[in-house]
């Protein structure tokens, strides 16, 4: 099945309807490789009302042609190679000219206002008609082509973790460990990381988001890692995994940045049966805020719900953050399709400048179904224990 045809035919049906713009102009990178297969960067996809045209420029030709078979062929999409003298904007504008287009549809939340500007100045006969979420919206229910990939995006990134789990060292640094999980990571096969891997030891864990430090393992009695990769074609995985420290048990002198009064086993409890109890309700037409709620019911029932301190989750796919957005105040309702994080989590931080506990945090990639939801991921969600390497 060419599912590419199928995205660019549902995306001119959708511009069309009800009397809407009869041309787009596609920029952010992201959905020009949903459009088109094409990973690179510097390329715009047009939509006009009788062709479908990748701008690029000579640097991305030969990429463009070896990832998009549909150039040049009849029915297909073709192919604009500005010159070196030319901005891909320029470009665009002129493509969009030619082809007669009358109002065409640009991202609003993609171009700048400088670049739209400037994009009127280049085309003065198009009317430009800004657009929220003019692809990303139909990219939130992925293709079955989308779900391997982002199945494949999660194999890959459980086996270099497997791998870094194993080699961990008592005196590894956070900055350590993390360059030590990209390193597994690509060699398991990631292109690259969905986002900079994130470790944290013993009370630094109560930052959700953190830039890895020379923190070492032996300070801490737990472990929080972030972690996800991109594959070849662009998709993302996204886990969170807390570990327990095999080099010390928490608090002693050895890691006194941990603070006294709350028990590992008992805050990792109360996390998986907020997830557990998130899973249960996600489901095709379950509202997102919903699935938010269950988790947070629970947590907030065992006296940590001030310590929970974002949404539950997101969807990922060709961006490791984008919809549905998984959280109490959104309004997006799941669909069979969809594939969404759920990443409950505690976070219990110092009083002042002192120690804070740390956090826990349990990230799975799930994807919605019409009756219920499947876990892609299939790492153990059972507090385990970090190390073994020597």
């Amino acid at each position: 099945m060419n599912y590419l045809a199928l995205r660019r035919q549902t995306l001119t049906r959708n511009l069309r309807k009800d009397g809407g713009p009869d041309a787009a102009l596609v920029t952010a990178p992201p959905n020009v490789t949903y459009l088109t297969g094409f990973t690179g960067e510097a390329t715009h996809f047009v939509v006009t009302p009788k062709a479908a045209v990748v701008v690029t420029d000579p640097r991305y030709e030969a990429q463009v042609l070896d990832e998009c078979p549909e150039v040049g062929r009849d029915g297909g999409i073709d192919l604009h190679v500005r010159p070196h003298t030319r901005t891909t904007l320029e470009a665009s504008a002129e493509v969009l000219t030619k082809s007669g287009a009358k109002a065409v549809a640009v991202e609003a939340g993609r171009l700048t206002v400088a670049e739209f500007e400037l994009l009127k100045g280049l085309a003065p006969k198009c009317t430009f008609v800004p657009v929220n979420d003019l692809v990303e919206s139909q990219r939130a229910v992925k293709d079955q082509s989308e779900i391997q990939y982002i199945r494949d995006a999660v194999q890959v990134a459980e086996r270099g973790f497997r791998m870094f789990a194993a080699t961990i060292r008592e005196t590894d640094t956070e900055k350590d460990m993390a360059d030590a999980l990209d390193n597994w990571l690509r060699r398991a096969g990631a292109k690259g990381m969905a986002f900079p891997p994130m470790v944290a030891v013993g009370d630094r864990g109560a930052r959700p988001h953190l830039v890895p430090s020379d923190r070492p393992l032996s300070e801490g009695s737990k472990l929080l890692v972030d972690w996800g990769v991109d594959t070849a074609v662009g998709y993302k995985s996204d886990m969170t995994r807390t570990l327990r420290s095999p080099f010390g048990s928490a608090p002693t002198r050895r890691n006194k940045f941990e603070r006294v009064g709350y028990e590992l086993e008992r805050v990792y409890e109360v996390v998986l049966a907020a997830q557990n109890a998130a899973l249960a309700v996600i489901r095709d037409g379950v509202r997102a805020r919903d699935v938010d709620t269950a988790a947070r019911k629970v947590i907030e029932a065992a006296g940590y719900g001030e310590f929970f301190t974002h949404g539950l989750g997101h969807g990922i796919g060709l961006e490791v953050h984008e919809a549905p957005r998984v959280r109490q105040n959104s309004d997006d309702v799941l669909a069979a399709g969809m594939v969404i994080t759920v990443e409950p989590g505690v976070y219990i931080p110092g009083e002042g400048d002192g120690p804070g506990w740390g956090g826990v945090r349990i990230e799975d990639d799930v994807l919605v179904t019409r009756d219920g939801c499947t876990l892609l991921t299939s790492l153990s969600r059972d507090l385990s224990v970090a190390g073994g390497g020597s």
